[in-house]
């Protein structure tokens, strides 16, 4: 006799199973579009971004125990689509952040440029980079405001979120930067990476 069973049993992925599928192996796809990038600084700079974003998806989906984690909250709803959303929008993040730091030696327009090659954005992911960017130029507090809101909205579909939910995502923006900065400039700084890119 046939045992149905077999069939209609799947066994659900671990919380582990669920990044590595969603988020770390997508980053190969865009770590490829990185390669054929013909300037080394902005090799370097996204593939150090798709990697420390892969880590930092570790630390909050899953590590990270406290009661507002919005982004352990929402792993259930993880999937390849939303993944990929994850690493695009914290490249952007990381992207605009440096941007807005070095701007007169790293202006937004090659920036973005670069993105969208490694990231393909489509012309609504275009528009919102480019209106993340205009914000970010107004100040750094409507910049954190709407790009946890855009996070929230773009990769999950949250269309509100919680005075803390806001908070935490904001909060993880800022450690990512700061992280990615760390381990970016460890061996070489900005200045000296830009210096060699452009012999």
């Amino acid at each position: 006799m046939f045992d149905y069973n077999i069939i209609f049993y799947k066994k659900r992925p671990t919380k582990e199973e669920r990044i590595r599928q969603n988020i770390e192996e997508q980053k190969y796809i865009f770590l490829e579009r990185t390669e054929k990038l013909k300037n080394s600084f902005y090799e370097a700079f996204f593939e150090h971004s798709i990697e420390n974003a892969v880590a930092d998806a570790y630390e909050i989906f899953l590590e990270t125990k406290t009661e507002y984690n919005y982004f352990a909250k929402q792993l259930k709803k993880l999937d390849v689509e939303k993944g990929q959303r994850f690493l695009k929008l914290v490249s952007i993040y990381h992207g605009i952040r440096l941007s807005r730091i070095k701007r007169r030696k790293l202006p937004w327009r090659d920036m973005k440029r670069n993105l969208y090659i490694v990231f393909q954005l489509n012309e609504t992911e275009k528009k919102l980079a480019d209106a993340l960017y205009r914000c970010a130029k107004m100040g750094e507090g409507c910049f954190s405001d709407l790009f946890a809101k855009t996070t929230a909205r773009y990769v999950f579909g949250s269309k509100t979120l919680s005075p803390f939910s806001l908070a935490f995502i904001e909060n993880f923006c800022y450690n990512s930067f700061n992280s990615f900065m760390a381990s970016f400039t460890k061996y070489l700084s900005v200045n000296m990476r830009l210096k060699r890119a452009a012999n």
